[in-house]
């Protein structure tokens, strides 16, 4: 086991973002890279020795560099991360971002690195929000109830106040573009076909898929806390009774009870 340094400094933002400074010693790298370098020896096999029975040596002489930084540093950052967020009660939503503030890091000397994340947001909802969708509920004049699901979900997202993280909006840009790339390649296409195709270009794709994301975590974040603040509750036999109809949904418990509860919240917020 590594000894890591006890306190880890930290920086934090309103929006729940948080940026902590871990110090690796060299002495925990060290021993980090020899451990590595014996598991590596106990599968390496060469011309003249048994698997396994290589000098060490020779098994160094034939590892990848790159391949036992990227090993060796992505354990230590793990286990030095780990113990940050448990020194600092974090619960991060996200994979973080790390950076080496090392010009060149190396085997040879201590590693200084932050690593940014961020926690689930807080949001606020406006005092008249309520009073809004009364009015919306009352208008006579909306008689499609989608059409009326969409102006609660309007007047939520006006008054609702989100500092939502960058490196969340980010996280979640990378995500979806991915996702395109793949989607666009079982197609047999490029991105760029399928953008010209829908008249955009990847700047403005960015830019609704932005909105979008923010739009979604919202609506997500104001549906969590309206269900918190009027103890809007899902029970064990409701999930039981909607995984009895669809087994397949098993597989994804958390979704279940969100959806669930966004379905009692605007059966809420209709009434």
């Amino acid at each position: 086991m590594t000894l890591m340094k006890q306190n880890s400094p930290i920086q934090k933002l309103s929006n729940k973002t948080f940026t902590l400074s871990l110090e690796i010693p060299v002495a925990d790298i060290k021993k980090e890279y020899q451990e590595h370098l014996k598991t590596f020896q106990s599968n390496f096999e060469t011309k003249g020795f048994r698997k396994g029975k290589a000098p060490m040596e020779v098994v160094e002489a034939n590892v990848s560099p790159e391949k036992m930084f990227e090993e060796v540093a992505s354990h230590l950052i793990s286990h030095a991360y780990g113990h940050a967020l448990d020194e600092h009660q974090l619960k991060p939503i996200i994979q973080p971002q790390v950076k080496f503030k090392n010009e060149k890091p190396d085997f040879e000397h201590d590693w200084q690195i932050e690593v940014t994340s961020c926690e689930l947001p807080e949001i606020e909802l406006k005092d008249k929000y309520l009073d809004e969708i009364k009015k919306i509920n009352t208008d006579k004049s909306i008689t499609d109830d989608n059409q009326k699901m969409d102006q609660i979900i309007k007047a939520l997202i006006k008054n609702t106040k989100l500092d939502l993280p960058e490196i969340l909006i980010e996280s979640d840009l990378e995500s979806h573009l991915s996702n395109l790339i793949n989607q666009t390649a079982q197609a047999g296409i490029t991105v760029q076909q399928y953008l010209e195709g829908q008249k955009q270009t990847i700047e403005s794709y960015k830019e609704t898929l932005r909105q979008r994301i923010i739009d979604e975590w919202t609506i997500n974040l104001a549906i969590s806390k309206i269900a918190k603040d009027n103890k809007i509750e899902v029970s064990e036999e409701e999930v039981k009774d909607i995984l009895t109809k669809n087994p397949n949904l098993g597989s994804n418990i958390n979704m279940v009870y969100y959806l669930l509860t966004q379905q009692k919240v605007f059966d809420f917020l209709k009434k």
